[in-house]
């Protein structure tokens, strides 16, 4: 019986014979990845040795291309994530990550200063949830002296409150 048969067996409930159960207390998965990884290790010697100066040159040349490009992305990577998270930080934003997805999306140079502050002020515009609120102190409660609302009318898009208050304030003075 093999660990295929094995496992086979527990997951059916069947019963294991005493030497296979033996067999799988002792079973070590790493010790099967470190051998597995020396089989891979003497086989590419085995065939590094077949080939010849040249080739075994051209071959590691190609592995050192392959590492490089790998290690540049890695470095792209990394200085992306760290301006995004500086400009995030800069302007108030939450959720760097979101801004990241944003700014692919609309092909937006970071590294340009004009470029990325436009886009940022675009995102605290359309996206206003992913900023940090920008409170002064006070109560908040100062004097209007302007109609918000359009003259003598009904209130564009505006709830039951918002015609109650145009109302009041258009409303005449008592003497």
């Amino acid at each position: 019986m093999n660990l295929k048969e094995a496992i086979d067996a527990l997951l059916s409930g069947r019963d294991i014979p005493p030497e296979i159960r033996e067999l799988l207390a002792r079973f070590d998965p790493e010790a099967l990845k470190e051998e597995l990884s020396a089989l891979h290790s003497q086989l590419e010697e085995q065939e590094n040795a077949k080939l010849s100066t040249e080739e075994l040159l051209k071959k590691q040349l190609n592995t050192a291309l392959s590492e490089k490009e790998e290690l540049r992305q890695q470095h792209e990577t990394l200085l992306r994530t760290t301006l995004v998270r500086q400009l995030a930080a800069e302007y108030g934003c939450e959720d760097p990550d979101y801004l990241d997805f944003l700014a692919r999306k609309q092909n937006v140079d970071l590294k340009d200063s004009e470029a990325a502050a436009e886009f940022l002020r675009g995102a605290a515009r359309n996206s206003p949830y992913c900023f940090r609120a920008s409170v002064q102190p006070g109560s908040g409660s100062g004097t209007q002296t302007e109609n918000p609302f359009h003259p003598g009318g009904e209130v564009p898009g505006g709830d039951r409150i918002s015609r109650i208050v145009s109302s009041l304030n258009s409303a005449p003075e008592m003497p």
